[in-house]
């Protein structure tokens, strides 16, 4: 949390305000649940006195858990706030330094950010060349295991912060109810799909709910993550792997990125071929020998479920995994043409591992629906 230094907000008033005002005295005023709040007693040209309110926010759960959490919280307050009546007027906000001096956000219309271009190319192209040559080859043995090694790699760091039990329940909560994750996603399909139906939508919601109460205590479990290790931000520049788009989460449960990636094998194979077969079964098991040989986790298949359930309901996504996307990636016009009964396939994927105490590799095709 942010220890306040009088000499920084000094320099921040005279840089904000110029000369229009003199601070007189900074106090701090009290802390609650999720910040701190200093008073800033100035006086203006005229010597009249004016209080200024200056509010922290603290890192530890209520959804204030990254800085990013934080920074939403300032951003709508000083977007929205101007929008409701009677509301107090807020003067500004802005980001504190690594010095902790105060940098202002101005008067926001809205926000960037610039990157650097990511050379190479994503790995949908390693798949399609998968789906058509239906073999492996060296290429693709070394690539998936340069994946499964990063993967472990950075899921050996551990969090080992003060509210790790608030957090990682934080986790699993958002994986049920986040607008960009189950009921995100669910809440942007049409009303009517030939392959899944509303009673099926619900069920499957109300297994997720059952889960999150069943894994929502292994905080032991948290450690540094992707949040989004999907094909798409996985690029390989030669042999030098790259990633992009970072965007969710900083902590979480390993076996939200291994699902991520590995259900992207699953559903390849049941669109190119209409089950779970080799190439792509080989890819799978590959994968997790790799990353099991790199790091051990024998309790990962039983919380796994939960994670692939949300991961599968994106691959049935009807915007996402569309006709027009399959062309975009060379698969048959029989392929398309059977996509959406083979979506239904996915949808068993769902329903089914919902239903099991853990993932059991060699029973994807009964998920599947097709044993």
């Amino acid at each position: 949390m942010f220890e306040l230094n009088e000499d920084n907000v000094r320099k921040y008033f005279s840089k904000k305000f110029g000369s229009e005002f003199l601070i007189e005295e900074i106090k701090k005023l009290g802390e609650g649940f999720h910040g701190v709040v200093f008073s800033i007693d100035a006086v203006d040209k005229k010597r009249e006195k004016k209080r200024f309110i200056l509010k922290t926010f603290k890192g530890e759960g209520f959804g204030q858990d990254y800085p990013a959490d934080r920074a939403s919280s300032v951003i709508r307050s000083l977007m929205d706030s101007p929008l409701l009546e009677n509301h107090i007027k807020i003067l500004d906000a802005g980001s504190i330094q690594e010095d902790s001096s105060l940098m202002s956000l101005g008067n926001p219309k809205d926000f960037f950010i610039i990157m650097e271009e990511v050379r190479g190319m994503d790995y949908w192209k390693d798949l399609d060349e998968i789906r058509d040559k239906k073999k492996l080859d060296e290429k693709d043995v070394e690539r998936i295991k340069i994946l499964a090694k990063y993967s472990a790699t950075i899921h050996k760091q551990k969090y080992d912060g003060p509210h790790a039990e608030q957090l990682y329940r934080r986790i699993v909560r958002d994986f049920v109810g986040h607008g960009e994750l189950t009921m995100g996603v669910i809440d942007s399909f049409p009303d009517k799909l030939d392959f899944v139906n509303g009673d099926d939508i619900v069920k499957i919601v109300k297994k997720m709910v059952e889960w999150w109460d069943k894994i929502k205590n292994k905080s032991h479990r948290l450690n540094v993550l992707h949040g989004d290790f999907y094909p798409s931000n996985i690029f390989f520049d030669g042999e030098k792997l790259l990633v992009t788009d970072r965007s969710r989460f900083r902590y979480g449960d390993a076996a939200d990125d291994v699902s991520a990636f590995a259900i992207n094998l699953i559903n390849y194979s049941v669109l190119a071929y209409g089950d779970y077969r080799n190439p792509f079964k080989k890819l799978f098991e590959m994968f997790f020998e790799e990353y099991f040989k790199n790091r051990k986790d024998d309790k990962m298949f039983e919380v796994i479920p939960f994670f692939f359930a949300f991961r599968a309901l994106v691959c049935i996504h009807p915007v996402f995994y569309s006709a027009e996307w399959m062309k975009k990636h060379g698969f048959s016009q029989e392929s398309i043409d059977k996509m959406d009964k083979n979506k239904k396939k996915i949808v068993n994927f769902i329903k089914n591992i919902l239903e099991e105490d853990g993932f059991k590799m060699d029973k994807i095709n009964k998920y599947l629906g097709l044993e």
